[in-house]
């Protein structure tokens, strides 16, 4: 430990200099071609260059439309400098890259949409392509009519309105999941295409960051990097609820093997090693499971970015233990690592060929503006190595076995009718199968349901089974009574899914759902139907089937599976009475603060709780004694003045607080309107045991008013002076 902190001195001393020429040639790009040459990948495989600078630059994310053309979307105003200028200009885009000799190689390239706002969400549909913008919920329809390869006809899909907060802290996602519905991050709703037709419907909250998808049963790929947390919500689909198993990760998972040595972590000396390594997942994002044919060792493995530590960490799904944990494929190491600085990949996809595709945004800066401010330690190593010039670059790479030279035939499913599509529900590449089944979603047809009924009747495939009845799930083609005959299928995976398709009917106390509940809960010997049998009631069954649920809860309380169910259950069922008991208390100080409290709860689990917690102590940094933030339960700044708690909120915090430096600067809410932060801010001073007095949206408008002019962050010596 005394090596460390020397060694952080001697750094932090260098640092108080100016940009170093010596540390700038560490950090210098390189061409494509020399960075493939320091990124370390298991043996027996090859990175490939598909598309890099100048054809794409700033890249986050590349999807594929059903043809096989893959649009990259580009955030080109992200920290083109330390300070973030001009960061919410609109000059982003989407890319439309073909590949048209089938080698592997983006060799044609169009501008499909131009005049973005730092876009962070893609989905094709049809021929249609959904995108959605920072600072805003509103999800646009995209469509190239001619065919010159920019998109001419543009739609709203959804109207969300308008999102503030950082940028890191908004929704991401927008994936079309199995059961089709389509999902995102740090938004209570999800979507769905019902005979052509948009319907939403709330699930919960899913508080993930920069990245979100799936496995072949629905299960999410999705962390929490604000609270340095790698994988979440992995146990079970979440509309069942977010649980959180203890162990669900192997001891030490969130330790990570970098062969870097850059320092540029937001969390200072905590968070490297004694050889300035990074020691901790920071930056978690670009979640996949990849699912493809080209290389079935891998298949059904979590995959997750960290572009702090450059690098990526698969993760194996172990049940031995009766729930999911994660564990490293690679022990005290990774499976893919860099020693190029500017290697940052954050994303990642399995493509229509079956390759692993790596996004990399091949730049200095990978932080937002909140964490680079003038006077940081971050600023400081951005500074001394000269590492804002790195900008407007960008890579993305796919990985193959060393021997892979086969072409590539492009899946051009938009031409082909809805019977050639229907064999693809059996295919072995898992985006084939998801994109296949969207397409006969999305016609509409309701010609093919007798021919998907037969296909499903003849196959023995159990994930193509899946795939068939979800889709005709989609095309509103199943009723309780065929439902019930897939449930006596001898093929539990496959059961357990036809059980999750009947929700609809269990929540209407279908006669037929309920007796097959029934029979179910008294004879099955299938773990997966259990388990579905479990999720369901709990959350839609248990006022039709009370007794029934008892007594099986209190029968399989020895199960090696169900018992980490009642488990979780009973966690969430403190969670519940807790939270009743707050909101019972509020019932006797009138129905206006009542309102404030649950929409102000509501706002601070999607703004403030990645980093003050989710009991305002803040959240810690795993393996420190620090938090992410400053704690809010029982602060003199939350408690005091009003005007001190407002000024914060609309301009933000900078410097110490209570003698103590934390990772992130607090950043202005100002974007958000006076009637949500009144509500966020009288639900933080009547919180946690906090009891103070109302803000209302007045006292916002008139301290906004009087401080308009102010365009930084305030220092707690300033507010101590008002």
């Amino acid at each position: 430990m005394l090596k460390k902190l020397l060694a952080f001195s001697l750094l932090s001393a260098a640092l108080s200099a100016q940009e170093s020429p010596d540390l700038y040639a560490q950090v210098k790009p390189l061409s494509p071609e020399e960075t493939l040459k320091t990124i370390q990948v298991p043996k027996g495989y090859k990175l490939q260059v598909v598309a890099s600078e100048p054809m794409i630059t700033e890249p986050v994310d590349c999807v594929w439309d059903a043809n096989g053309d893959m649009y990259v979307i580009e955030m080109k105003t992200y920290m083109q400098d330390a300070d973030a200028t001009g960061q919410f200009e609109k000059t982003s885009r989407v890319m439309k890259l073909t590949d048209t000799n089938g080698d592997g190689v983006m060799d044609k390239s169009s501008v499909f949409i131009d005049g973005l706002m730092l876009p962070r969400m893609i989905l094709p549909l049809d021929d249609r392509i959904l995108v959605c913008e920072t600072n805003v919920v509103d999800i646009y329809s995209y469509r190239d009519t001619n065919g010159d390869g920019k998109a001419d006809e543009k739609k709203i899909w959804y109207k969300g309105g308008k999102r503030g907060g950082n940028l890191e802290h908004q929704p991401s996602g927008l994936i079309w999941n199995v059961d089709n519905w389509i999902y995102m991050t740090k938004y209570g709703e999800r979507f769905k295409m019902v005979d052509g037709k948009v319907e939403k419907s709330a699930y919960g909250y899913l508080n993930g960051q920069w990245g979100l998808h799936h496995d072949d049963d629905g299960n999410f790929a999705v962390g929490f990097s604000g609270a340095e947390k790698s994988f979440e919500y992995f146990q079970y689909p979440v509309v069942y609820g977010a649980a959180k198993f203890p162990d669900e990760l192997e001891k030490d998972f969130n330790t990570v093997w970098p062969i870097d040595n850059i320092p540029d972590t937001q969390g200072g000396a905590r968070r490297f090693r004694e050889d300035n390594t990074l020691n901790h997942m920071t930056a978690a994002c670009g979640h996949t499971v990849y699912r493809g044919e080209l290389m079935p060792e891998f298949y059904g493995n979590y995959l997750v970015t960290e572009p702090v530590g450059r690098l990526i960490r698969m993760a194996k799904v172990d049940t031995s233990l009766g729930f999911k944990q994660m564990r490293n494929v690679y022990p005290n190491s990774e499976f893919i690592r860099s020693t190029d600085p500017n290697f940052r990949p954050v994303n990642l996809k399995t493509g229509p060929e079956g390759a692993l595709y790596i996004v990399d945004m091949y730049r200095g800066i990978i932080q937002e503006g909140n964490w680079t401010k003038k006077g940081s330690y971050l600023r400081k190593v951005i500074d001394q190595y000269g590492m804002a010039k790195t900008i407007q670059h960008g890579r993305i790479y796919r990985l193959v076995p060393e021997n892979y030279s086969a072409k590539s035939t492009r899946p051009e499913m938009l031409s082909k009718s809805s019977a050639e599509i229907i064999p693809l529900l059996g295919h072995k590449n898992g985006w084939v199968r998801s994109t296949a089944r969207k397409q006969l979603i999305l016609r509409n047809d309701k010609s093919i349901v007798a021919k998907l009924k037969a296909a499903l009747q003849a196959s023995q495939n159990t994930q193509e089974k899946i795939e068939l009845l979800w889709t005709l799930e989609g095309l509103q083609a199943l009723d309780p009574a065929y439902v019930n005959s897939l449930l006596k299928s001898s093929d539990g995976r496959f059961a357990a899914h036809a059980l999750r398709a009947s929700d609809p009917w269990l929540q209407a106390a279908n006669p037929q759902i309920i007796a097959a509940y029934k029979d179910i809960l008294q004879n099955s010997q299938s773990s997966p139907v259990l388990n579905q049998a479990f999720l369901s009631i709990k959350k839609y069954g248990q006022h039709h089937l009370s007794a029934d649920f008892t007594k099986f809860t209190l029968a399989q309380k020895d199960h090696p599976e169900i018992k980490h169910h009642i488990a979780q259950w009973d966690r969430e069922k403190e969670h519940y009475r807790k939270h009743r008991e707050k909101m019972m208390a509020l019932k006797g100080k009138g129905p206006v603060f009542e309102k404030m409290m649950k929409t102000g709860e509501k706002h601070y689990k999607s703004l403030c709780f990645a980093c003050h917690g989710a009991n305002g102590e803040g959240t810690p940094m795993a393996g420190t004694q620090t938090t992410l933030a400053p704690p809010l339960k029982g602060s003199a700044r939350v408690l005091g003045k009003k005007d001190t708690l407002i000024k914060i909120a609309l301009h933000g915090l900078a410097g110490p607080v209570d003698g103590k430096t934390y990772p992130g600067a607090m950043e202005s809410l100002a974007s958000h309107n006076d009637k949500y932060l009144s509500d966020v801010l009288t639900y933080l001073r009547n919180s946690w045991g906090n009891k103070a007095a109302p803000i209302t949206d007045k006292d916002i408008k008139s301290i906004r008013k009087k401080n308009r002019a102010r365009k930084t962050p305030w220092t707690l010596e300033e507010l101590a002076k008002k």
